[in-house]
């Protein structure tokens, strides 16, 4: 997994600092009094402030990711749920997951262990295959995203409710908590279906091998 976050890195501090450049840049303001010197300093404050952002996400627990991302607060990772993730998917057939791995898709099994299952016998035999990890790396990228996004919000929140007046860009522009809102929707919306999408991937491969 440390390898994986490794490799999202660049495209976390970009998915980060991208909202966050076109609100420095609403804050600056698009007048034709603005210099390009005004412009470089706001995409710096971006990216300084993306990197912040990416060792603060890099922080925060993985459960307290998950609660966010799937907006449970128990059994909130889709291994939880892999046996209506399976059953719903065309590629699998129901009866032969059944028949295979009952203590994993069977009624017998809670909802509480399922996870656990679904991880030591069906993702754990296949984590390496690719179309397992691709589906995990961009799990774990938007899941990082959505909850540096959230960060960024608290404080957008802070700045505009807390009367703050920070130096030389003044008063909160109007439209970035709603910006930012829309990229962590944005966010938890990719985690949602690239972790249900690893879950199904992972069956998948398991079942059947690797699959275009």
């Amino acid at each position: 997994m440390d390898s994986l976050k490794d490799k999202n890195k660049l495209s976390l501090a970009g998915l980060m600092g991208a909202p966050l450049l076109i609100i420095l840049v609403l804050q600056v303001g698009l007048e034709g009094t603005k210099t390009a010197l005004d412009f470089l300093v706001a995409a710096g404050l971006a990216t300084v402030a993306s990197g912040v952002l990416v060792m603060l996400s890099d922080s925060l627990p993985q459960s307290i990711k998950h609660k966010l991302v799937f907006l449970r607060l128990r059994h909130e990772l889709p291994g939880h749920r892999c046996d209506k993730l399976c059953f719903s998917d065309s590629r699998l057939e129901k009866d032969e997951l059944l028949n295979n791995w009952p203590h994993v898709f069977g009624e017998k099994a809670s909802i509480a262990a399922r996870n656990m299952l679904w991880y030591k016998h069906i993702y754990k035999p296949v984590m390496s295959e690719p179309p397992v990890q691709s589906s995990h790396q961009k799990f774990l990228l938007y899941r990082d995203a959505a909850a540096g996004s959230l960060l960024i919000l608290i404080l957008l929140a802070i700045w505009t409710f807390g009367g703050f007046n920070a130096p030389h860009l003044g008063t909160l522009h109007p439209w970035a908590i709603a910006i930012e809102a829309v990229f962590l929707l944005i966010m938890m919306v990719s985690a949602q279906n690239y972790g249900k999408r690893m879950v199904i991937n992972a069956t998948v491969v398991r079942a059947y091998g690797q699959q275009d």
